[in-house]
């Protein structure tokens, strides 16, 4: 099991040393920290969970064994408790494919183009979550 303090540095990092700028919405260019944005309770959730669709799509029916459970008070209604079977490289290189495919050329992302990607992605396929 991946340390989720672990997995936020180094998601961290990625958006950092890239250059991505992630955003609320187009009108609302609010800067968030990276550390906030990647809490467990915020977008956390949904870019690990993208990028294990996109590791499913490369790989075949392969999980990263995540722990995702409804938060009322979270962001996107979700928060992340833990990934069990996933490497952390494998997270951040999928989710730099997400943030690639979603970023405009000045490097921001919304969280409505995060939103159209994950349906366009994902569709109606849930992630099994592990019990913890």
């Amino acid at each position: 099991m991946i340390s989720l303090e672990r997995l936020i540095d180094a998601l961290a990092s990625l958006l950092e040393t890239r250059g991505y700028h992630i955003t609320l919405s187009a009108t609302d260019a609010t800067a968030l920290t990276p550390r906030r944005l990647l809490a467990p309770d915020c977008l956390l959730p949904v870019l690990v969970r993208m990028a294990e669709e996109i590791w499913k799509q490369r790989a075949g029916q392969i999980s990263f064994g995540l722990a995702i459970e409804p938060d009322g008070q979270a962001l996107c209604g979700q928060r992340l408790r833990a990934v069990h079977h996933a490497p952390l490289s494998l997270i951040v290189l999928c989710t730099d494919q997400t943030l690639q495919a979603v970023a405009d050329p000045q490097g921001v992302v919304t969280v409505e183009g995060l939103e159209r990607h994950a349906e366009a992605l994902c569709g109606a396929t849930a992630s099994q979550p592990a019990t913890v």
